[in-house]
């Protein structure tokens, strides 16, 4: 499996996912599919194509704040030269420039210096044009569905009373340890599974349907067991304005970004928190928070559940020990909306890190998971080995005071996911590794 980058800045990643979807057309993805006579899963390109190599260079460069030179074609661009400054990159992307001021001069300008230029690939016109679409999408307003009565949104036939749920986060890389992962979760066969969020790099509608919902619906055979399943809003699924993951969801069957499933003794409770966190800081990750409507909605839940227990379900993180709120352990902005329901709450899973992480009780919560390493590749030089925040508290495996962390295989960190045993009144919640489908790496009983 190759190493991919992702960058918490919307325009980097549009640009990503516009190069990306050039290089699989350039490949013939759409004539396979044609000559199939039906869906054919597509992989994501190998991150070592060139045209890859490149976008994800420039992106680097771009992200850090360092500035990429103006450069011209000519005999003093030698090839390292181009691959080190993303040339090519900062070429088409001038071009989409052009498109998108509708500069009729620069843009064919720019097409014969990427065509006569031999070293850049001729995909990257395809991609110019793609992220000039993806672009002005990612401008307009986010459908965002607001309720009318603070019963929408709650789904009262969806979970049984003895029910396998399984969770997973940060699964849309449309890479082979994605689909593996999946495979395993429906060997398991769930009677729910829900993705906590992030389809990359921007959501949209071409990687929304290859690299989630094809594999998706024939790894679950949705088409025969009709296995209910949902996917939160991540902040890579907002990049390319949302529309794509309402579309998406729509065809799950889902009603909105946030939801309710509930049967006589639990609910599930899925937030929105991507909404507002669609142009991240630089400076850390964003403290985003839900919308004030959703707010209201979500109380409700708290307040009428009755004697079931809450198991709580986001995107973002509401605390982290090992990467930061802009600077802070605690999203400050969430914290406050939902710190009187916390108690209420039996377990709160979340994704966005790509890690497996157990949290000791800390800021009014019994139980908090991250859960964000169902596919993203992560090497084992990426994740710090001593926590940000050492004051956050993890959960060890024995007396040896050693945290729980996952296994590694090949260089890279295991990827997994969460299954959730309901009987009645009593739940089990087992965390697996890739690495190994029958032994959990951690279990508790959350009832």
């Amino acid at each position: 499996m190759t190493r991919i980058r992702q960058f918490h800045d919307p325009k980097l990643s549009i640009w990503q996912s516009a190069v990306e979807e050039a290089v699989v057309l350039k490949q013939g993805a759409p004539a396979r599919l044609a000559a199939a006579g039906r869906p054919v899963p597509i992989e994501r390109p190998d991150s070592n194509y060139p045209a890859v190599q490149e976008a994800v260079a420039y992106c680097s460069a771009a992200y850090a704040g360092q500035a990429v030179p103006g450069l011209t074609a000519g005999a003093t661009l030698a090839a390292p030269l181009v691959s080190t400054l993303g040339y090519c990159s900062l070429t088409a992307l001038r071009l989409a420039k052009a498109i998108l001021l509708n500069n009729e001069q620069d843009e064919q300008r720019y097409r014969d210096e990427l065509c006569k230029f031999s070293d850049c690939d001729p995909c990257y016109v395809q991609a110019a044009e793609k992220y000039a679409e993806y672009f002005l999408a990612q401008g307009k307003r986010i459908p965002y569905r607001v309720y009318k009565n603070l019963t929408d949104f709650v789904l009262n036939d969806k979970l049984p009373a003895q029910a396998r749920v399984a969770i997973l986060g940060d699964w849309g890389t449309g890479q082979r340890a994605a689909k593996n992962v999946l495979t395993q979760i429906a060997a398991k066969s769930p009677d729910v599974v829900i993705h906590l969020g992030d389809i990359y790099y921007a959501g949209t509608t071409f990687e929304d349907e290859n690299y989630f919902y094809q594999p998706w619906t024939q790894i679950l055979d949705l088409a025969h067991r009709r296995v209910p399943t949902f996917t939160l809003a991540g902040n890579h699924d907002m990049y390319c304005g949302g529309v794509p993951y309402y579309a998406l969801i729509d065809r799950l069957g889902q009603p909105a970004s946030y939801f309710c499933l509930r049967n006589a003794h639990w609910q599930f409770l899925a937030m929105d928190t991507s909404l507002h966190d669609i142009n991240p800081v630089q400076a850390g990750q964003a403290a985003t928070y839900l919308e004030d409507t959703e707010l209201v909605w979500h109380k409700d839940k708290i307040d009428t559940a009755g004697g079931r227990r809450t198991v709580l379900l986001s995107h973002h993180p509401l605390f982290t020990a090992y990467d930061s709120i802009e600077g802070n352990d605690v999203n400050l902005r969430l914290y406050p909306q939902v710190f009187t329901f916390l108690p209420s709450v039996a377990l709160w899973l979340w994704g966005h890190e790509h890690n497996f992480v157990v949290y000791g009780q800390y800021e009014g919560i019994q139980r908090a998971r991250c859960v964000g390493h169902a596919a993203f590749p992560v090497g084992i030089d990426e994740l710090p080995r001593e926590p940000l925040f050492p004051d956050v508290p993890l959960v060890t495996r024995d007396s040896s005071g050693k945290s729980i962390t996952l296994g590694q295989t090949a260089g890279l960190y295991n990827h997994g996911y969460v299954i959730i045993e309901i009987n009645g009144p009593s739940a089990t919640a087992s965390y697996f590794q890739d690495s190994d489908q029958k032994t959990p790496l951690y279990q508790e009983v959350i009832a």
